[in-house]
């Protein structure tokens, strides 16, 4: 038998015994226990009330013995730690102000800098849990001709961007939905006027997406 539960049941079946306390004000003192200690006591009810319980010695020995049968048959699981839980607490709160840090940061990032894939993929989660998919589309189509635009003139960086604005033409162009088109067809002339007042080429298989 555990030894803290033993040395808590001699406590308590002595003081119900002397009639310094109750039932219910020993499980008061030991809540964690109270679950095992609980049923013992109160079987001690029986005969009388419990400040005038005198447990024999063959009470308490079968008490224990049916104490040790309960926590064989319902072991307890190993509790962790208050400071583990504050840790814990503190590191997520730490993870989630440095990931919501990271991805407002993250959105003025350019095609090349290191924080550009997160970009992307705060990018990806927002159209996945909105429920207006074309909606957001079409503003990252706006986000992909300002970063041609802005990193005009650094081939590396151009071509990324070109590629990730294909991405999205090539996305627009399948579409079949009418209303859809009729969403998309003003904002791809409206995209291609601004590319070529920037002094932007753009290549032959993206000219191709553009309505006349």
């Amino acid at each position: 038998m555990n030894n803290e539960l033993e040395m808590i049941l001699d406590i308590c079946l002595n003081q119900i015994e002397d009639g310094e306390s109750t039932i219910d004000e020993c499980l008061a003192l030991y809540p964690e226990q109270a679950p095992q200690l609980a049923p013992l006591l109160k079987a001690a009810t029986k005969l009388s009330l419990a400040r005038e319980i005198m447990p024999s010695p063959t009470y308490k020995a079968r008490a224990r013995a049916q104490l040790s049968i309960y926590m064989q048959q319902n072991p307890q699981r190993k509790r962790v730690s208050p400071i583990f839980w504050r840790f814990a607490i503190g590191v997520m709160t730490m993870l989630l102000v440095f990931l919501l840090t990271g991805t407002s940061f993250a959105q003025s990032a350019l095609p090349g800098d290191q924080l550009y894939d997160w970009k992307l993929t705060s990018e990806d989660l927002w159209r996945m849990t909105s429920s207006d998919q074309l909606g957001v589309d079409i503003t990252l189509s706006n986000r992909r001709v300002n970063e041609i635009v802005v990193v005009s003139g650094n081939h590396t960086r151009e071509e990324r961007a070109l590629k990730n604005y294909e991405k999205l033409l090539v996305k627009f162009n399948a579409t079949k939905n009418q209303p859809d088109r009729a969403r998309i067809l003003p904002v791809l002339r409206a995209q291609h006027e601004s590319l070529i007042k920037a002094g932007i080429s753009v290549p032959p298989q993206l000219e191709a997406f553009f309505p006349n």
